[in-house]
């Protein structure tokens, strides 16, 4: 059976390959995903130019299509967002849990405990949200290791390191060096 609307189809699917796994500055072949999406390559780029117009996409002449790069400014802002995000779901929160050590999983354990007990849903709905465009460059990172000097404010000391890395981040995000990025089969 034929699809009617193919081009309406590849921007479904590849807003929501953006906005759910794909790394941010990660090569979108188009060939690939018109064989996941089971489509012609015309509705692929056509879709991907639209995607290029909202700025969710780069087109880097002669290199093809990439999923937006993330700026050193983006990622601060972003990480100061979800800062500011955080403190006030503590405020909002009934039984939030204790913030115990500095290492990122104990940070981010804390913050997963205080969206459960968050009674404020816009504001959880607006964290997750925050988290999920963070989410990529923090698989794309990796944990940072705390920093040898206690620091009393376990949650600053986390987005302090988390913002020392911003410009090293970016830097990765943007490289166009295939042997230092992975270029893997993209499924759509």
């Amino acid at each position: 059976m034929r699809q009617r609307d193919p081009f309406g189809s590849a921007v479904i699917s590849l807003r929501a390959a953006l906005e759910y796994g794909l790394a941010p500055g990660q090569h979108l072949s188009v060939a690939d995903i018109a064989a996941s999406l089971k489509l012609s390559t015309s509705p692929v780029r056509e879709a991907l130019s639209r995607l290029c117009g909202e700025g969710l996409v780069e087109d880097r002449r002669g290199l093809g299509y990439f999923s937006r790069a993330a700026p050193v400014e983006d990622i601060v802002g972003l990480l100061d967002l979800e800062a500011a995000h955080v403190r006030l779901a503590a405020t909002c929160s009934t039984a939030a849990p204790a913030l115990a050590g500095g290492a990122d999983a104990a940070v981010e354990a804390w913050i997963a405990g205080l969206l459960e007990h968050c009674e404020n849903q816009p504001l959880v709905e607006s964290l997750l949200r925050v988290r999920s465009r963070l989410a990529p460059l923090r698989r794309l990172n990796g944990p940072i290791s705390p920093s040898d000097d206690p620091e009393p404010d376990y949650l600053e000391a986390y987005y302090a390191r988390w913002r020392a890395a911003a410009a090293a981040l970016a830097a990765r995000v943007r490289r166009l060096d295939p042997d230092g990025s992975e270029y893997t089969r993209n499924i759509v």
